[in-house]
């Protein structure tokens, strides 16, 4: 059974129950979250599936559940994924009009359950005007014809959020709400000007799937038509979403063979490509966005070797560092040797050592406190290729991640007497003042004994 059918027979069970019938003849608010708790979960389900599922179809699902059958239930989480889904510009504003925004709170407007339904969407309502223009919020309210719904929603607008620093403060807290929700959808564009417009949404998209760990089955199709249009090897929009595709979407034979050979056409036709993309892994990198063996492995094979330019140079090393392990003087001295190619503070050294952080930073943030020497033991690595990068940037990172660690052994092992802390105090005390971590006055005050006050 597809989901208009199953949506349909959970409109039959609302439309026939007794808790419409309760809230029908009393019409409280209490009645009304009855019929919300017995019947909302339902049309969560649905809706998780889809979204879950075939993603490229939630707008046309949330449509449905505009249907007057379904007494407005789960439209003020619609309303929500509505308002942001949209796209917003430097001046935390809508870069285009939301049309679906509209439609849906729109339907809520003519709900006959408006009374009750409007309490759980006034911040939501706020937010989706504070990202529009004037005009926009004047053109709305113009279709609302009952005079309490229009007074409601113009009280919605609120001066405050001309600021565009409360209206960014205000657009993250609201966000942080919907974290764990999987409601994004897109467009997959089909000319040049399509693509310009769409890319931001498909690029967001495609990076929710794959936090979410969704499937991305439904729209392997989609992706097939986009990877083979020749239109678009030249546009930057593509080339980062080509980026995204091969490092992290499992695609089928045929569909690999598509995505390999628009690869390395780009790669011919684009002077700029490899630079191109090595801002993508750049700027992936700094926002947290792992990568790793499988996504490396996966890029490399892809790309033609016969072509030796500093893309597989550089993929040629991450795949002697994931074999050897960075900590391997094979993978020390290949990463030596790239490093003295280039420019200290060109993009591919840079990427270099964004690429070794990740390395470093997943076998810190894995080790428990009882594994203490083999931090001890890493930290001697860290060191070299602190040496061989000699990058101010990248010794901070590290030291970063190394205090981390080292608070956390403090907060563990707190008996100032136990073999434990003395390791880590000695340790702290010969290794971080040479790594120029810390000062030695820093160092004494870290382990100084603090008197406790008289009374305590």
């Amino acid at each position: 059974m597809d989901y208009k059918e199953r949506l349909q027979a959970v409109a039959e069970v609302i439309q026939s129950s007794d808790e419409l019938a309760a809230y029908l003849e009393e019409e409280t608010p209490e009645l009304y979250k009855t019929l919300q708790e017995a019947y909302e979960p339902l049309v969560a389900e649905i809706y998780q599936e889809v979204a879950d599922d075939h993603p490229l179809q939630i707008l046309e699902l949330e449509k449905v559940l505009l249907n007057p059958f379904f007494e407005g239930l789960f439209l003020p989480r619609i309303l929500g994924y509505s308002v942001l889904r949209g796209e917003i510009n430097e001046e935390i504003k809508y870069s285009r009009p939301q049309e679906h925004f509209k439609e849906v709170l729109v339907a809520i407007a003519n709900s006959t359950n408006f009374d009750v339904i409007k309490q759980r969407i006034g911040q939501t309502v706020q937010l989706g005007f504070s990202l529009s223009s004037d005009i926009w919020i004047a053109s709305l309210l113009d279709r609302i014809e009952n005079k309490k719904v229009k007074a409601f929603l113009q009280s919605m607008k609120l001066d405050r959020f001309r600021d565009t620093q409360e209206r960014h403060n205000f657009y993250l807290r609201y966000k942080k709400q919907f974290a764990h929700y999987n409601f994004l959808t897109c467009v997959f564009p089909q000319s040049v000007g399509e693509l310009k417009v769409e890319f931001e949404s498909l690029k967001n998209f495609l990076w929710s799937r794959l936090n979410f760990k969704s499937k991305h089955e439904n729209y392997i199709k989609e992706i097939h038509e986009l990877v083979s249009k020749k239109e678009f090897y030249k546009e930057s929009e593509f080339l980062e979403l080509l980026a995204i595709v091969a490092n992290f979407i499992n695609l089928g034979d045929k569909e690999n063979q598509y995505l390999a050979s628009a690869i390395n056409e780009v790669r011919t036709i684009n002077p700029q490509f490899a630079n191109q993309y090595f801002a993508f892994l750049k700027k992936s990198y700094k926002e947290g966005t792992k990568f790793g063996l499988k996504a490396d492995s996966k890029f490399y094979e892809l790309l033609d070797k016969s072509k030796n330019d500093d893309l597989v140079k550089f993929y040629k090393l991450l795949e002697t560092i994931h074999t050897k392990g960075f900590v391997h003087e094979d993978a020390i001295d290949a990463v030596n040797a790239f490093y003295a190619q280039y420019e200290g503070m060109s993009i591919n050294n840079e990427c270099l050592r964004l690429a070794i952080l990740q390395q470093f930073g997943n076998v810190v943030e894995n080790l428990t406190e009882p594994e203490y020497l083999s931090f001890f033991e890493i930290s001697k690595t860290f060191a070299t290729y602190m040496n061989i990068f000699d990058n101010s940037a990248f010794n901070q990172d590290v030291e970063g991640m190394s205090m981390k660690y080292i608070q956390k052994l403090l907060a563990f092992y707190q008996d100032k007497r136990s073999r434990e802390y003395q390791d880590v105090k000695r340790f702290v005390s010969t290794s971080f003042t040479e790594y120029e971590f810390m000062t030695e006055k820093e160092v004494v005050d870290l382990f100084k004994i603090k008197r406790k006050k008289k009374g305590e």
